[in-house]
């Protein structure tokens, strides 16, 4: 038979010879008298599909959601492993960017997934996150989408799964117009495009899912230089929001993740505080547990609380920067005004405003959860190590005695 002899032919040339016991031979429109002719030659047993090659489920028609079940089942044994409900936000986040999404990154490389999948990877993510895998009813004060998004637009730099499908299938859509690649490349070339280009063809119902999805954002996917961009191709795709006045100040040297994203919710009023509990009709009294003088409100704990609002005043003492607001929109005004930029005293500021927002809602968990309590002196000091550690190894060399000087008023 032809494809006795063809692999014959390859072993004698190449020294490699098929393994009969992982080798399967695939029949369509084949009869059956043919069908057991090939088999009994070849020493191969029918295959069926779906198949796997290379994880990758292979089927002739559509897959379904139950091919995806190995990628889902992967994700699930990440996501109810316990070490993982001990992380923080940041934690969770650096989790589902690497290693999460680094399971489905050859998938989306390969194939468009079905929007029923992506529904449930987000979903596990968002359980992963919220920590409402064994809570399901635990409030949620941020979308999955919104968390999606880029510092700037308020998110957390996670990567959004659709766009990026799209963005790496684009990637291959990219390699098939520059005529590089291997062998389904080459055969595209002769069945689907017929000596045509990408931008002169239309989506056919003959051509594949992924080739139909993709053809229709083809436009607009390279650099000036002429070269593919997967950034500029997922910034085509993706949503775009609107940009969070002073949140690209948190990103940089200088500032804790675990602190950034505390303090981002709080710039965008996401907190889970008594007022936002009281709109959701879990408890009906809006009083601040901490002072039982006023509402508790993002506003009021940063930074009207009294507690808070001698924490603020030590460190500005601490910055040498008297006079300024105690208002977390008139920190936001400046983190604006100075997010780019480079000096020391920049970073420390920015650094002072994070770490003071995130521990003075540590503080009020803690007075609230475990029954424990630090004066203002003694948290104020706190946060001043912590700040005074992350400058030091942020800054320059050339700039480290002055940060040193600057510091001694601990």
């Amino acid at each position: 038979m032809a494809e006795k002899r063809a692999l014959d032919c390859f072993a004698s040339w190449s020294g490699l010879y098929a393994n009969l016991e992982k080798s399967e031979t695939y029949f369509g429109g084949v009869q059956p008298a043919v069908r057991q002719l090939i088999i009994s030659d070849s020493g191969f047993t029918a295959g069926t599909f779906p198949f796997r090659y290379l994880g990758i489920p292979m089927n002739t028609s559509r897959l379904s959601i139950n091919d995806y079940a190995s990628l889902i089942t992967k994700f699930q044994s990440y996501i109810h492993h316990w070490s993982s409900k001990l992380l923080s936000y940041a934690g969770r986040i650096q989790l589902i960017n690497t290693v999460l999404f680094g399971l489905e990154n050859f998938w989306c490389a390969c194939i468009l997934l079905p929007k029923g999948v992506i529904r449930l990877i987000n979903r596990m993510c968002k359980d992963l996150f919220w920590n409402t895998t064994d809570t399901p009813h635990k409030l949620i004060f941020k979308s999955w989408s919104s968390i999606t998004r880029p510092w700037k637009e308020g998110g957390f730099d996670v990567r959004e799964i659709l766009s990026w499908n799209k963005a790496l299938i684009a990637k291959q859509l990219w390699l098939l117009h520059i005529s590089e690649g291997g062998i389904w490349f080459n055969w595209v070339h002769k069945y689907c495009l017929r000596q045509n280009t990408i931008w002169d063809i239309h989506s056919q119902d003959s051509h594949s899912q992924s080739l139909r999805s993709v053809l229709q954002h083809a436009l607009g996917l390279c650099t000036v230089a002429g070269a593919f961009s997967l950034t500029r191709a997922y910034e085509l795709f993706r949503t775009r929001a609107t940009q969070v006045r002073g949140a690209a100040g948190l990103m940089g040297r200088g500032i804790v993740p675990s602190h950034a994203i505390i303090t981002m919710m709080a710039l965008q009023r996401k907190l889970p505080t008594v007022d936002a509990i009281t709109r959701r009709g879990v408890i009906f009294v809006n009083r601040c547990v901490l002072c039982m003088n006023w509402q508790e409100s993002h506003s009021h704990l940063f930074f009207k609380w009294s507690f808070s609002m001698e924490v603020w005043k030590s460190l500005i003492n601490w910055m040498s920067m008297r006079g300024r607001s105690c208002s977390l929109q008139q920190q936001l005004c400046w983190i604006s005004r100075n997010r780019k930029s480079r000096h020391w005293k920049a970073i420390w500021f920015k650094c002072s405003f994070a770490t003071a927002v995130y521990h003075l809602w540590n503080e009020r968990n803690c007075r609230i959860f475990r029954g424990t309590s630090r004066t203002t002196s003694q948290l104020a000091l706190f946060i001043k190590y912590v700040v005074a550690i992350k400058c030091l190894s942020s800054v320059s060399s050339r700039n480290y005695s002055l940060v040193v000087d600057a510091l001694n008023g601990l």
